[in-house]
């Protein structure tokens, strides 16, 4: 697939990956339910995370690997990483599987040693880069070197921060960059968003932009497709219980195929912005107003206000040329409902 067509065309809806993230509960028959549900549900790509606790972090026990608020809280780093992981020899089966069904899967690589793995078994079209992962210039450059189309949530990183990662990733190779606004929080609060700064992100650095939206439910990516995202992503999970770790801020299968519905629906309704100009008579014109006969006109009589009237349907004259009309002389005989041009009177 040539991702950045598919992108680059606005006559398409923005691409909308399902992240599985831990959502599996390391169970592998209910990650291959999570791919086969979420390409159901209407999945354009399927998005996993490669890591192992060891690549991520280290066993450190002080407060400083404690997890002090949010979803997490009381869990320790290396823990949580390692509940959390997709072990690796799941990502080409469950890759093919979502090649059998029409999609891709591509994923998020944390270390150098995760993307030579992720080049080596899935040789996969895209690869993303984690908000928190966007300063880890080891790894950028390893990613751009493979010269892959990169999607980057910029969620907790600045603009001079943003420049210097995407002057890493060209520097290296890397053909295109699309850049996920993201707000780094888990769930997202729809206060924290900031949507209109997408549009700054696509002036200051070009191309295309898109979300990676942690928040509940779909306004917030209805909203981003109507401010030009390209790319949606949005985690997915089959239930909300305990084992699917990011369940509390995934869609369930029914909630994941409205949001693609609703985004397909905004997208659509975007149209075209030369619509005003490339539109000579826009549906429902006549209803507007125009000059029309009001009373009986014979030929040689005068233009007033007597037989001529501003009303509809809008098939006659302008009104904006009511006082020009006025006073002319009628050059045939016109019966009551008549739609005026210029050919039927002389000054």
């Amino acid at each position: 697939m040539d991702i950045l067509s598919k992108i680059s065309d606005l006559k398409n809806p923005p691409l909308i990956v399902a992240e599985l993230s831990g959502n599996h509960g390391g169970d592998l028959s209910k990650a291959f339910r999570l791919v086969e549900s979420a390409i159901e549900s209407g999945a354009d790509a399927i998005k996993l995370q490669t890591y192992k606790p060891d690549t991520i972090t280290v066993e450190g026990r002080d407060d400083r690997f404690l997890l002090n608020s949010g979803l997490w809280k009381g869990r320790y780093l290396y823990d949580l990483y390692k509940e959390a992981m997709t072990p690796w020899e799941w990502h080409k089966p469950l890759a093919d599987r979502a090649e059998e069904l029409g999609s891709f899967l591509f994923s998020s690589p944390f270390d150098e040693s995760a993307v030579q793995f992720l080049e080596s078994t899935l040789d996969p079209i895209i690869h993303k880069i984690a908000s928190f992962e966007l300063n880890h210039f080891p790894l950028l450059e390893k990613i751009g070197e493979t010269k892959k189309v990169v999607f980057a949530s910029v969620g907790v990183s600045n603009i001079e921060e943003i420049d210097q990662a995407l002057e890493t990733l060209k520097a290296s190779g890397c053909p295109q960059v699309v850049l996920l606004h993201c707000v780094s929080e888990y769930p997202a609060d729809a206060r924290d968003f900031n949507l209109a700064s997408m549009i700054e992100l696509k002036k200051r650095f070009g191309d295309f932009v898109g979300l990676s939206d942690h928040s509940p439910g779909h306004t917030i990516a209805v909203a981003s497709t109507a401010l030009g995202a390209r790319v949606i992503e949005k985690h997915f999970t089959l239930d909300r219980n305990d084992n699917s770790i990011d369940g509390a801020f995934s869609m369930l299968p029914n909630e994941f195929k409205n949001l693609v519905d609703e985004v397909k629906t905004a997208h659509i309704a975007m149209g075209d912005s030369q619509f005003y100009h490339l539109k000579k008579e826009l549906k429902g014109a006549n209803f507007k107003r125009s000059i029309l006969v009001s009373s009986s006109i014979k030929k040689g009589e005068i233009l007033s206000c007597h037989n001529i009237r501003v009303a509809r349907p809008g098939d006659g004259l302008c009104p904006s040329l009511w006082r020009h009309a006025l006073g002319c002389v009628a050059k045939k005989d016109m019966e009551v409902g008549y739609p005026i041009s210029l050919n039927d009177f002389t000054e």
